[in-house]
This record gives C-alpha cells, structure tokens and sequence, in this order.
C-alpha cells in the first residue's frame, strides 16, 4: 500500500496538532490504569510478588510522571517554535510507558504451567498496542517509541522459546504491526489533512474579520430583509450601536416608507436577474437626521434571501453634483 505523505503543517497547526495529542493522555492513563490492575490480579500468583510489586510502582510513577507533563503542557505558553519539544516529552513517556508493557514478556512472564495466564499477557499486550496506535497516531514519533518496545520483546520471546515453531507467532506479529501502522498512517493522514484545512479555515475567517471590521464603507448582512451582521462603520453612519442594528429590519432605517419600498424592489429585481443590487437613497439617523446612502448588494450564492450590502454616506456628493447642475429659467 503506498501512503502520500500531506504536506507540512504550518505552525498553527503543529501546535494544534500537538494539543489534540496531549488531549488523548487523559483516556489512554485510565486504559492503562485498568490494564495495570487487571495485570496485577492475574499474575499475583504466577510471578514472585517484589518483582509484580516493582513493576506496578514503576508503570504507576511512569503515568504520574505522565500526568504531571500533561499538567504543565496545559499552563505553558504553547508557540510553534517550542512545541516539538512538547512533543518529545510525550514521546518520552510512551517510550518509558512501553518498556513497562515489554516487560510482560520478560521477568514477569508466567511459566509454562499457566496457559491461560500466558494467553491472557499476549492479549493485553496486542490490546495495549492497538489503543497505543489510536491514542499515538498524531505523532509518528511518539508512535514507534511506543510501539517498538511494547511489541519487540514478545517477538523475542517467540523466536527464542519455540524456535521452528515460531514461524506461526511470528506472521501473526508481523501482521499485527502492519495492521498497527496501517492504522496509524491513515488516522495521522485524516487528522493531519483536516487540521490543515481547518487552520486555513481560521486564518481565512480571522482575514475576512479584520477586512469587515476596519472597512472604511458600512457593511451589513442582511436575510429576510432582518440585518444579521454589521461592522462598526455602519453603525456609526446611522448612529447607533451594532447591538441596536443586529436583528433590525434595513427598511426601517430608510427616510421613508416609499424610498424603502423601492430599494426592496431594485434589490429583488436585481437579484433576480444575477446582477448586483445598486442605488442611491436617503437612510435616517437614530437622532432623526438624514443623509444620502449609495447602497451595492450581492445575493450570497446559494441563498435567495441572503445577501451583503456596502453602505457609504455620499451626501456631501450629492450636495456638490446639486449645486454644479444649471438653474432653468
């Protein structure tokens, strides 16, 4: 199977990228944890009891070490520049959290005399490395530093205890790891691909904002003649907060029912054509004065009763094309 790699992340979305990972620890600490218990009770009468006791306490200090990292990540101040070396702390706690599970194929190994003991390490063991594989996937890294000392010494074992009859152990290892990392790759591939569009996404929206907000026009989203959105200019051509115009009808902000009425009229006729919407009226101020507005629309795509209307005051224009017209006698 041949995988195309995406392309690299941008800093924004490394970091978030790194957060998603710390974000999974909580889970795969309680899974752990119940894997430790259950690992306790089964061997506490296979394998001597200091040695049980040792590793308990170690897997125990490993994940409290864990944890504390998982703390301290959530009250740093996280950039893209520093975030690999979160990241390799993570990595860092898998691997040691993996030597602990390697470990149930070495000294705590049941004896021969204990079957169902045995079977039951080789299952927690493959569990243990799935739930890894889905909780780890976001970081290749991390991923193979877990991965690799979980599974090698069962591998070793096999090998070495049944010689030829270890070929059979074996093909189901291997394929167990290739089933692990064809996981892996297409969950990091999926996560990977849509924190980038989700970060182009933001960056888009957080553009188009900074546009709308310091845009010396009015600007005004308006559905069902009800105005839905508006920036700060327009506000301050009808002199009243954006709280006040957001859930306003447009109309109403016009001098007169009539002129309302036919800015209504010019608006649908020309939506209806596909054209833009354009026209000079006279719109009311909240202390009742008036001015002259040159309104342009366009329908959003899709939706009919959609539409964003660019407002400018063009009375001062107005006046000066008034006074520039010859008087008739």
């Amino acid at each position: 199977m041949k995988f195309i790699l995406p392309r690299k992340l941008s800093g924004d979305a490394e970091v978030r990228r790194v957060e998603m990972l710390f974000g999974s620890l909580p889970s795969s600490v309680v899974v752990a944890l119940i894997g430790i218990f259950l690992c306790f009770l089964v061997l506490f009468d296979s394998t001597g009891l200091d040695i049980l006791k040792a590793w308990t306490a170690y897997m125990l200090s490993v994940l409290a070490v864990r944890v504390w990292i998982w703390h301290m990540f959530g009250k740093a101040d996280r950039h893209s520049e520093g975030i690999h070396r979160w990241e390799w702390l993570f990595a860092a706690g898998a691997f040691l959290t993996g030597l602990g599970w390697g470990a149930l194929f070495g000294p705590l190994y049941p004896p021969a005399t204990q079957p169902d003991a045995q079977m039951f390490i080789a299952l927690m063991v493959v569990i243990t490395a799935f739930t890894g594989t889905v909780f780890l996937a976001l970081s290749n890294t991390t991923f193979w530093l877990f991965i690799i000392p979980t599974l090698l010494p069962a591998i070793v074992h096999y090998a070495a205890g049944l010689g030829r009859q270890a070929q059979w152990p074996i093909t189901a290892a291997a394929c167990c790891i290739a089933v692990f990392i064809i996981v892996q790759r297409t969950l990091y591939q999926s996560a990977t691909t849509n924190l980038k569009r989700n970060t182009e996404a933001e960056t888009l929206l957080a553009e188009q904002q900074a546009i709308f907000d310091s845009s010396p026009m009015g600007i005004a989203v308006t559905e069902n003649k009800q105005v839905m959105k508006c920036n700060a200019r327009f506000g301050e051509l009808l002199g009243r907060r954006i709280q006040e115009l957001t859930y306003s009808r447009i109309d109403h902000h016009f001098a007169s029912a009539a002129e309302a009425g036919q800015f209504l009229d010019d608006a649908y006729g020309a939506f209806a054509k596909g054209q833009l919407a354009h026209g000079i009226y006279r719109l009311r101020r909240a202390d009742g004065s008036q001015f002259w507005a040159e309104l342009s629309g366009r329908r959003m795509a899709g939706r009919v009763s959609h539409s964003v209307w660019m407002i400018a005051d063009i009375t001062l224009r107005v006046a000066s094309e008034r006074r520039s017209r010859p008087r008739v006698p």
